[in-house]
């Protein structure tokens, strides 16, 4: 049941007047009438506890209704109405709010704009540069502002470039600040524009090349077309000019291309000033480029069909593939289609500008639509809103076409109508119509989207469209899923337009859905939500550059089951050596891709996992898995802590035990094996060499190189003076034997018997003196312990050996 807050006020003023308790404030042994006295007292009390009551809970009912829905739009923020301009009807579009320079604040919020540039930062962060549109002060131009929007706190930060035009007037445009080539700077800013190519490369920094702008050059001030590259990095907040010209030339020009040789990279390589190319980065992290509205080779200008690709590492340009020249007499090239379905080296889509561009799940580019020329076979100056789909394998450089129509119909501009079958059902038959300047996403399963721009709907009448559609590449099909399948009527504007459907600020709702527009600006978030900003279109009445911000949140098919997540060997924990570490999969046909910084979410744009990672530092990894008819896995991570041992080495002889004979040499080896990565210098000594003895190493000094033991051989030299000395023995002297016997002879009996005896011991020890003194001729071997110490730095360890010198 329902209760509304004037029911419930009515049920406050009837409260029965009897002795129960009401929030605890009555007795019920208090008499009747004294319970009816206080409740008096407290109806008032009672009402604004109950208002309160229905604040909180509208409140909280509010706060749940914010919670996106799957397949619904929100309304997130900026403007859904215009300005009138000094109370006349006209109107015109929202100023920005920019606030103070680099503090974030729910109120700023960028001016009404379109064609800005636009990327996704690794920490899933959505920046805006430029564009055309409105100014802090309402002045209209092409802007060079820079923003950033925070996808967790849902507030915009203004982080460089000017708040206001140099004159209000259009046109007008902010000039941009080069500094020197190649060398960041806190005061670079590229100059005002529209519709230049971005890209984010690998270690999240932004890339900006070329697009359209007004600007001084030359003491000359006009439109010009760029082909300056920028690079913009996040963590510094600073610009730096990496090539491309600064001083494009005179009013409505640009520079010509420098192609150099197909396929071969070169310094002096350059694409020629453009706009409305298209972009991709590939899983190196190298940027892709094809197409625009620009200038040739030879400084003709039309509808290029060009591809380039620029390596970040070496800073150089390649021309890949399609003309460096416009078909002579014409403002294009035509494309030429192949067969359908089928990859052919001498395919190439035809010039052209305003594509909408993707890449999927398997890393390859695609491409559809845009305002450009056909396969030519009527007429080679044929162009118009094509639609056709191609696909791009950056491994082998091949494109495919895929669907829609190689073929206009009709020789002066138009363009194919789209089929859009039965909402919500996907159908080997539809097509989007023929269109340029759409917003575009890829979600987390690669499946490709698109909403809105200038062509075609189901009928033959152009304008600004407000569709919604997927095309899943495993199928080959696309889906209509929202907005509608015709041209708003209008009589009063050349470009006709549906108003948006807006809701309630902050609540998704099924009916919810962006006015027609074209040139938006458009982010996917790391939860796989898809963004719109602005564009030039209607919001609930007149045509006009917009600001209102919005999110779209994809669903993915319910019958699908979910992926199993990845498991890591070894599992995460505390380490002493680096780890190798291999994810797998338990889902049929899977593809793992993950991320390293531990922020990072991954997505399919994330590495694709081919093989062990190498972990050696402290190290988060997170991973995803996704496969055919399944959705995404959950996200696994797992946490590495490497505390891996101080650089050491250790030392051994080998063999352990020598014998020599003494004056001569004998050697050893002795093996230096590092550990953990020692790669130091080590010396060597010896000590407890025997009397007369030295030894040598060669060579002196050894430093390792990888894991390999080195060795050293050790030479011990002796000398003759390392043996045993001789034994010495003094026989009894004749003269003494003599003495001794005349001794004898002179004597007593008694005496005579030890006399006897004593020269009987004398002969005895004469004999053995003999003995002695023959075993003493020969050297006595000597057995030392010889020590090895090697020494690096205050890093020392010793080994041992035997030595026997004979």
């Amino acid at each position: 049941m329902t209760v509304t807050s004037a029911q419930t006020l009515d049920w406050i003023g009837e409260l029965p007047v009897s002795p129960v308790s009401v929030f605890g404030l009555y007795n019920l042994a208090e008499p009747r009438a004294k319970v009816q006295s206080r409740m008096g007292k407290h109806r008032l009390l009672l009402r604004a506890f109950c208002y309160c009551l229905l604040v909180l809970g509208s409140m909280a009912l509010s706060a749940r209704a914010q919670s996106s829905a799957p397949n619904e739009w929100t309304w997130v923020g900026g403007d859904n109405t215009l300005l009138p301009i000094n109370g006349e009807p006209s109107d015109v579009g929202r100023p920005g709010v920019y606030g103070t320079l680099g503090v974030p604040a729910a109120t700023n919020n960028p001016g009404a704009r379109d064609s800005a540039a636009t990327w996704t930062d690794q920490n899933g962060n959505f920046w805006l540069f430029g564009g055309f549109g409105y100014d802090s002060l309402n002045g209209v131009g092409d802007l060079n502002d820079l923003w950033e929007f925070n996808t967790s706190t849902k507030e915009w930060v203004w982080l460089g470039g000017n708040s206001t035009l140099p004159i209000p007037q259009f046109p007008n445009g902010a000039p941009g600040v080069y500094g020197t080539l190649g060398t960041a700077s806190s005061g670079n800013i590229p100059g005002g524009r529209t519709n230049a190519v971005t890209w984010t490369d690998i270690d999240g920094n932004l890339w900006l090349f070329g697009g359209e702008g007004y600007a001084t050059v030359n003491s000359l001030t006009g439109n010009i077309f760029f082909n300056d590259l920028w690079e913009f990095k996040p963590s510094t907040k600073q610009w730096t000019w990496m090539g491309g010209d600064n001083q494009t030339g005179i009013t409505n020009s640009g520079q010509p291309g420098v192609y150099g040789t197909l396929a071969v990279s070169a310094a002096s390589n350059v694409p020629g000033s453009r706009y409305s190319a298209i972009s991709w980065t590939d899983g190196a992290g190298n940027l892709w480029l094809f197409g625009g509205e620009g200038f040739d080779g030879a400084r003709y200008s039309g509808s290029l069909n060009d591809l380039w690709e620029f390596n970040t590492s070496t800073t150089e340009w390649t021309w890949t593939g399609g003309s460096s020249t416009i078909l002579p007499g014409s403002g294009g090239r035509p494309g030429v289609y192949g067969v359908l379905g089928m990859p052919a080296k001498a395919n190439v889509p035809g010039g052209r500008a305003g594509a909408l561009s993707w890449i999927d799940g398997n890393g390859n580019f695609w491409m559809f639509g845009g305002q450009g020329y056909d396969s030519g076979i009527n007429d080679p100056n044929n162009a118009g809103y094509l639609n056709d789909l191609w696909e791009f394998n950056p491994s082998t450089t091949e494109w495919t076409w895929m669907g829609g129509s190689s073929m206009l119909p009709c020789n002066d501009g138009c363009g194919q109508h789209g089929v859009y079958g039965t909402l919500g059902d996907a159908a080997a038959g539809n097509m989007p119509g023929g269109r340029a300047n759409g917003a575009h996403w890829t979600d987390s399963n690669g499946n490709l989207w698109l909403f809105g721009g200038n062509g075609y709907a189901s009928t033959g009448t152009t304008g600004l469209l407000n569709d919604l559609w997927r095309f899943k590449p495993s199928s080959n099909q696309w889906v209509w899923l929202g907005g509608n399948d015709t041209v708003d009527v209008c009589t009063t504007s050349s470009q006709c337009a549906w108003p948006g459907v807006y809701g309630t600020l902050g609540v998704s709702a099924a009916g919810n859905i962006p006015g027609s527009r074209q040139s938006a600006q458009s982010w996917t978030d790391h939860g796989g939500n898809f963004w719109l900003f602005g564009g030039d279109g209607s919001a609930t009445g007149p045509l006009a550059d917009l600001n209102d911000l919005w999110s779209y949140q994809p669903s993915q098919s319910p019958s699908s089951p979910t992926g199993a997540a990845p498991v890591f060997s070894p599992v995460g924990g505390t380490y002493t050596a680096t780890q190798s570490v291999t994810i797998t999969d338990a889902t049929q046909g899977a593809l793992i891709y993950y991320t390293t910084d531990g922020v990072t979410v991954p997505t399919i744009g994330s590495t694709q996992y081919t093989g062990p990672v190498m972990v050696s530092a402290n190290e988060t990894i997170q991973a995803i898995a996704v496969a055919t008819n399944y959705l995404n896995s959950p996200v696994a991570s797992a946490v590495y802590s490497i505390q891996l041992p101080a650089p050491d080495f250790s030392v051994a002889a080998s063999p352990m035990s020598l014998t020599v004979t003494g004056g001569h040499s004998v050697t050893t080896s002795v093996s230096i094996t590092p550990l953990n990565g020692f790669t130091s210098a080590i010396s060597f000594g010896c000590s407890g060499l025997p009397a007369g003895a030295s030894c040598s190493f060669a060579p002196p000094t050894v430093t390792p190189a990888g894991s390999d033991a080195s060795t050293v051989m050790l030479t011990v030299t002796t000398s003759s003076t390392s043996t045993a000395v001789r034994g010495i023995f003094v026989p009894l002297l004749p003269g003494s034997a003599a003495a001794l016997t005349f001794c004898y002879f002179g004597l007593k009996k008694r005496r005579r018997i030890l006399i006897l005896i004593a020269l009987s011991a004398a002969g005895l020890s004469l004999l053995n003196g003999c003995s002695r003194d023959e075993l003493a001729s020969a050297p006595q071997p000597v057995t030392s312990t010889i020590i090895v110490t090697a020494t690096s730095g205050v890093l020392q360890h010793s080994t041992t050996f035997t030595l026997t010198v004979n």
